[in-house]
């Protein structure tokens, strides 16, 4: 799986520790509901998404990854038994992912 890293992505520990709502609903790459920018910006859409990834595909959680990814080009990638890997590149949009 892809992230961003959301408005966060390059501050310190400390940083963190000043942020405001209003920083973390001003998403660099991304125009969403307040929610999933929150959740995008504190990186807890990831955690769900990592959920839903093991449920719905019963796949071990070890076989998992997200990679940060901060222009948001790749907005997904499979690899294959093979080796192979299949991505959906696009601009960052997501009406078509």
């Amino acid at each position: 799986m892809t992230a961003s890293g959301g408005p966060f992505l390059t501050l310190s520990r400390r940083e963190m520790e000043t942020v405001t709502p209003e920083e973390a609903l001003s998403h660099p790459n991304w125009k969403m509901g307040d929610k999933i920018t929150i959740d995008s910006a504190s990186m807890m859409n990831k955690g769900l998404e990592v959920i839903e990834a093991k449920w719905l595909f019963d796949m071990d959680i070890e076989r998992i990854d997200v990679v940060v990814h901060p222009r948001s080009i790749v907005h997904s990638m499979v690899e294959y038994n093979d080796g192979s890997i299949m991505a959906q590149i696009g601009v960052p949009d997501m009406r078509i992912p």
